[in-house]
């Protein structure tokens, strides 16, 4: 047991000592920091307030990420509100007056806003807008994520061979030695051909037949 366990020892301290190994757990390493930094959403605020004048039309960017609250206050004026999608359809058409406060996230639509547009301004308008949604700063990581993850697994894989090599050189050595023992202990016998007299006289029945099988015609001859 503690032999098997000796060589099991030595083996995860080859493993780990490989420098090839090395460079692919370090790899993995940076490509997994790399990856994990990649998903972290961010929590981003805006707040804009504005004075619209009166005939004129004004239109506010709905961000394409993930929108958590956005609320729009009316504080001064009248106007009525267009909630658009990315090709100008509408999702909303409503009349907006002072003290009105709209939960923009609350609307129901297959499509997502893009656009708030304001016309029909009657006076001045004045609004605040109040804007929270996630978004994911560090996306672009994910890409040098994936060619570390990449060169870590040749760098592993090319570890992996040295290593196997090694051992399957070792094993071979081990077994020649082992052998080489039995052998001087005479556990193994050497393989000896011995060449009697019947063996001399098969050579030289051999050395009266040529290569066709068939004996020389002189000895047919003298065996007349």
């Amino acid at each position: 047991m503690n032999k098997k366990n000796d060589k099991e020892r030595g083996l995860l301290i080859r493993i780990l000592s490989s420098k090839d190994i090395q460079k692919g757990i370090a790899f993995f390493s940076i490509a997994l920091i790399l990856a994990f930094a990649a998903v972290i959403p961010v929590t981003e605020e805006e707040f804009t307030e504005n004075t619209i004048e009166e005939e004129a039309i004004e239109e506010i960017d709905y961000p394409g990420y993930r929108v958590l609250n956005a609320t729009l206050n009316i504080l001064e004026g009248s106007s009525n509100l267009s909630i658009q999608d990315f090709e100008g359809n509408a999702l909303l058409n409503e009349s907006i007056a002072e003290g009105d406060s709209i939960e923009l996230t609350e609307i129901e639509s297959e499509r997502n806003p893009n656009r708030l547009v304001f016309t029909d301004i009657e006076g001045n308008l004045t609004y605040s807008y109040h804007l929270e949604y996630s978004r994911r700063p560090y996306g672009l990581l994910s890409l040098p994520a994936g060619l570390f993850t990449l060169v870590g697994m040749v760098f592993a894989f090319r570890g992996k061979g040295v290593i196997l090599g090694e051992i399957k050189m070792k094993q071979m050595e081990e077994e020649e030695r082992e052998k080489e023992e039995k052998r001087e202990k005479g556990e193994i016998e050497e393989e000896v051909i011995f060449e009697g007299e019947d063996g001399e006289e098969k050579k030289g029945e051999a050395d009266h037949i040529n290569f066709m099988g068939v004996p020389d015609e002189e000895d047919e001859e003298e065996g007349r």
